[in-house]
């Protein structure tokens, strides 16, 4: 009964010129249609040929992989030259690596942790020696040319004749050659110690360079490079200096026995 009254108009409402209402009939409610199978299975059907488009397109023609696409807003050609420089500073760089190696090698043919074996060191004190046996052995001629000398002059005073007194000025004459030709002891150690004093320039290079790269325990492990023997096999050593480990006269005899 509600219900009817709630749709009967009122008196008043009608009085008023109002519309009645009329009965309105409830909405029907739209079933959902089901999606088609068919329309699935294509979609699904059209993403997997697109999934294998963009596979065979990544690998190629010939199913090889394909250079990976430009970056956006790099120009192709400016990334495959720097392509080519990195590769030529990479090979710069192992170009260097093998000349420090090398060089490596050479330091350590000419410098040891012994000082005996140290090839710099041991040409440069091999000179100082020749410096100062030069020297004394040019101080030992000067002497005897001044005996010499002396004793023409006391010749002089007790002989006579002109052949005598020739002969007398011939030996003065001699001696004074003698002297002349020591000076050569003055130039050789003044060019010799030139020598010497480059090599130790040279060695405290070495020396230098050695410690930027760690010193003698960097090269603990390096081979050095072998050194040509002379023509007959074997390296002179020369004259023993001092503070080598010479071999005694004594050793010598007992060679022969």
């Amino acid at each position: 009964m509600s219900s009817f009254r709630s749709s009967r108009p009122f008196r008043i409402e009608r009085l008023s010129g109002a519309p009645e209402p009329s009965n309105p009939r409830p909405a029907t409610r739209k079933a959902p249609v089901a999606p088609s199978p068919s329309a699935d299975l294509a979609e699904l059907r059209s993403a997997i040929e697109a999934m294998h488009a963009d596979i065979r397109a990544l690998k190629g023609g010939d199913g090889s992989a394909a250079a990976p696409p430009p970056v956006s807003g790099v120009d192709p050609e400016v990334f495959r030259q720097q392509i080519v420089e990195a590769e030529r500073l990479k090979a710069d760089l192992q170009e260097l690596s093998d000349a420090i190696e090398r060089t490596k090698q050479e330091i350590a043919s000419l410098r040891s942790a012994d000082r005996g074996s140290d090839k710099l060191a041991s040409a440069s004190e091999a000179l100082r020696a020749v410096v100062g046996d030069t020297e004394t052995a040019t101080d030992g001629i000067i002497n005897a040319a001044e005996a010499i000398e002396e004793v023409a002059g006391r010749l002089r005073a007790q002989v006579s004749g002109d052949e005598a007194l020739g002969m007398i000025d011939d030996l003065f004459e001699h001696s004074t050659g003698i002297f002349e030709h020591c000076n050569f002891q003055d130039i050789t150690g003044q060019r010799i110690t030139k020598v010497v004093n480059t090599m130790e320039f040279i060695d405290e290079r070495v020396r230098k360079m050695m410690e930027i790269w760690g010193g003698d325990n960097a090269f603990a492990g390096v081979v050095g490079t072998e050194q040509a023997l002379p023509a007959h096999g074997e390296e002179l050593h020369g004259p023993a200096m001092d503070g080598d480990a010479s071999i005694g006269q004594d050793e010598i005899d007992a060679l022969f026995d």
